[in-house]
């Protein structure tokens, strides 16, 4: 059995927790998906794939911060329409 080199072990390392940071991280830290009380029939799957879409469309229009962003979104509902409507919204 081979052994992966130092730099080979650091960059698979970090590839994985940019993984969990960018994806995992945004879904249960931002959207509350792990808080979920929904567990059967096809709604977890449907509440999984609108979390993924809010993502897209936030990572579409530069959204850095989620959680700030969905705090301007419960203020101004008029500007998370727009995002869905046109792919661009005001970026917070």
């Amino acid at each position: 059995m081979q052994q992966a080199p130092p730099q080979r072990m650091l960059s698979l390392v970090r590839d994985h927790w940019a993984i969990e940071n960018k994806l995992h991280y945004r879904r249960d830290g931002s959207l509350g998906e792990d808080a979920c009380q929904t567990r059967t029939g096809p709604v977890p799957s449907l509440l999984a794939q609108l979390n993924s879409a809010v993502l897209s469309l936030m990572d579409r229009a530069g959204v850095g911060n989620v959680a700030r962003q969905m705090r301007y979104f419960d203020a101004h509902p008029e500007q998370a329409l727009a995002l869905v409507l046109s792919g661009s919204c005001s970026v917070y």
